[in-house]
């Protein structure tokens, strides 16, 4: 994943001022509210993603990451990284919005990898081995990130073995989760498929169990991997039954034990 035919002089003059200084200290105000609902370094360490690799790190590393990273607002649709740039010097942590993470297959067709939401930390895999950034993030809706600079990055999680091994599990951990993702893409039929992407699009900050970021039918099959016909198809028929609902482009599901045990169980369910 990498970062749009920016230069370093590109990116930076843009980026407002950086995080405070002190643990505790508060965060001085951002003109257009990107940090605003953190009052302190511990307030934006709390909403971290708990299982994002920034965890790993020991405290006092972590910290000491976060006072040297640096805030950017981005415009929906305006990437922060693209596939196969070479500099990958920096990921990125959402604070507001939502990221979208692409890429484009050998035979041109976009596949969406996955959304990433505030806590959420993204473009870690190039920061780790400096190689080409493997795909591209832009912005879902309006968003603010973090700039996470690489050599920080590498120095914390270099620091101590307990950053080191906190790094190693986590690593390990994903390693596991894309080996499951990979057998259930092999297995499952499409209602299965389908049913996996909406239940990972369910935004856990509502009860109403209404999609982040509205995805249209395009962008489903794109994450699903599916045709737009089939999702189109699979919408309708859980809409005849009651398992979703759909107001223009929101999405709503109503039947979420349904979706999540044919997601977990495939065609067995």
């Amino acid at each position: 994943m990498a970062i749009t035919a920016f230069t370093e002089g590109a990116i930076y003059p843009a980026i407002r001022q950086p995080l405070p200084r002190a643990k505790g200290a508060r965060i001085p105000g951002h003109p257009k509210g990107a940090l605003m609902m953190f009052d302190t370094l511990d307030d934006l360490i709390a909403r971290l993603a708990p299982d994002t690799l920034l965890r790993a790190l020991a405290p006092d590393q972590l910290e000491r990451l976060l006072r040297e990273a640096s805030p950017r607002d981005l415009r929906p649709g305006e990437p922060i990284i693209s596939q196969g740039d070479e500099d990958g010097d920096f990921a990125v942590v959402v604070l507001t919005g939502g990221l979208k993470i692409t890429m484009v297959s050998a035979s041109g067709h976009e596949i969406i990898l996955n959304y990433c939401g505030p806590g959420e930390l993204v473009g870690e895999i190039a920061m780790l081995d400096s190689g080409p950034r493997t795909a591209t993030v832009a912005a879902a809706v309006p968003s603010s990130v973090l700039l996470l600079p690489s050599h920080t990055f590498m120095a914390a999680a270099t620091a101590n073995p307990v950053s080191a091994a906190g790094v190693m599990r986590e690593l390990a951990r994903r390693v596991r989760q894309l080996n499951l993702v990979i057998e259930s893409d092999r297995t499952f039929s499409m209602a299965p498929r389908l049913a996996r992407a909406l239940v990972r699009l369910v935004d856990p900050a509502r009860e109403d169990g209404r999609l982040r970021y509205d995805p249209n039918q395009s962008d489903l099959g794109a994450f699903a991997g599916l045709a737009r016909e089939n999702v189109s198809r699979l919408l309708s028929d859980w809409e005849a039954q009651g398992v979703i609902a759909r107001e223009g482009r929101a999405l709503t599901v109503r039947d979420m034990v349904y979706l999540q045990t044919l997601a977990e169980f495939g065609d067995d369910a």
